[in-house]
């Protein structure tokens, strides 16, 4: 996001720190450190991650009255749109995806192996942070240095402390937080060699910070709100893990080592790692887990083995997203991570089999343009 310009001055000029010199991740109990020093703050607009002054109201977020002569979505993100029957972009889906959907969910279901990562009670381990430091890990692993852009902008709703101790945290864990860098790189590579536990930990606090931009209550009542404009430091991000989740994430790298991983180094190419789209911009938020060559994969950590509506119309809403064919994608895939099952589907298969008919995949992706401009605010 270019707007992280301002905000990272201080932590760009000084460069970012070596995983190679943090202290064993045994060592963090949560004591404060003097948290980095210097930068230009401000906060990232949760509608078009822009950054902007404190106190600046977002050009996309005026009202009639407010100068604003650009059009904007009325969207919220891809999937609240899909979980709602009554939204237009659920019911361009429905429409049009459903005639092959039950026969689809029915073979995987059957061709599913037996749970590998039974879930931990939600008193343990929250599922839904259980699932976002999944994504997290997943990321270092395929990438040694992928970018926290995403964690950075949830960090910007609770203050100039959180976003210095994300930006700390990044350097602990040898990500990069240039505004200016490519999400893409040639791959397979080499994942992140960042010791095991202080990874883990650092991708279960990326996780609560990225539920902060994704949903204003986690901001508010989140884990993290009573770090709200107030102090704050990598480590004490480090120490909130707790011990159940710790494990789940063990247990899920063991996951994607053992089956994900050898699956993928066979898609040779162009990958993204949280790649967004050329529509993205059109509806409230839409970014994918991984693209490998090709192949657009998300992420599932349910419980329940099954192939939901959403999780189908969500992978099939990122690819028509990607309207001007940048990732050039030929198939979906799914990981379930608790039953360490890929389920892969070549693109234009799948969308024919679940319409009952032969799909043109540029034709559908410019009817589901006209939809999501049809609901542009028009420009005043």
């Amino acid at each position: 996001m270019d707007g992280f310009n301002f905000m990272l001055g201080d932590y760009l000029r000084h460069g970012n720190r070596s995983s190679e010199n943090v202290r064993p991740a045994s060592h963090y109990s949560g004591q404060a450190r003097t948290p980095t020093q210097g930068a230009i703050m401000g906060y990232i607009c949760p509608y078009c991650g822009e950054g902007l002054p404190e106190d600046t109201p977002c050009p996309c977020t005026m009202g009639p009255d407010d100068g604003d002569n650009e059009a904007r979505p009325l969207f919220r993100a891809l999937t609240r749109e899909i979980d709602s029957t009554s939204s237009p972009v659920r019911q361009f889906f429905d429409e049009r995806f459903t005639s092959g959907l039950k026969d689809l969910q029915r073979r995987f279901r059957q061709a599913a192996p037996p749970a590998a990562v039974p879930s931990v009670p939600r008193a343990e381990a929250s599922p839904g942070t259980v699932g976002g430091a999944a994504d997290w890990l997943l990321r270092f692993m395929v990438c040694p240095d992928p970018s926290v852009d995403l964690a950075l902008a949830g960090a910007g709703y609770l203050g100039p402390g959180m976003m210095m101790a994300v930006i700390d945290l990044a350097g602990m864990l040898g990500a990069k937080t240039s505004p200016n860098r490519s999400a893409g790189f040639t791959g397979p590579v080499a994942g992140s060699r960042t010791d095991q536990e202080l990874l883990a930990r650092g991708c279960w606090a990326l996780a609560l910070v990225t539920e902060a931009f994704r949903a204003a209550q986690a901001a508010a009542v989140g884990p993290l709100a009573r770090f709200h404009g107030g102090p704050v430091t990598a480590d004490v991000l480090l120490a909130l893990a707790p011990p159940a989740g710790l494990d789940q994430l063990a247990r899920f790298r063991h996951v994607f080592e053992a089956t994900l991983i050898p699956q993928l180094t066979a898609q040779a190419g162009p990958w993204v790692v949280g790649p967004t789209f050329s529509g993205s911009t059109m509806i409230g938020g839409a970014d994918g887990d991984l693209i490998a060559a090709g192949l657009l994969l998300e992420l599932k950590t349910s419980s329940k083995l099954t192939h939901t509506v959403r999780d189908l119309f969500q992978v099939i809403g990122y690819a028509l997203l990607d309207f001007d064919d940048e990732y050039k994608l030929a198939e979906l895939g799914i990981f379930s991570a608790r039953y360490a099952y890929l389920a892969t589907w070549g693109l234009g298969a799948v969308l024919g089999e679940l319409s009952g008919h032969q799909v043109i995949l540029q034709s559908v992706r410019q009817e589901f343009r006209h939809l999501l401009l049809t609901h542009q605010n028009p420009a005043r």
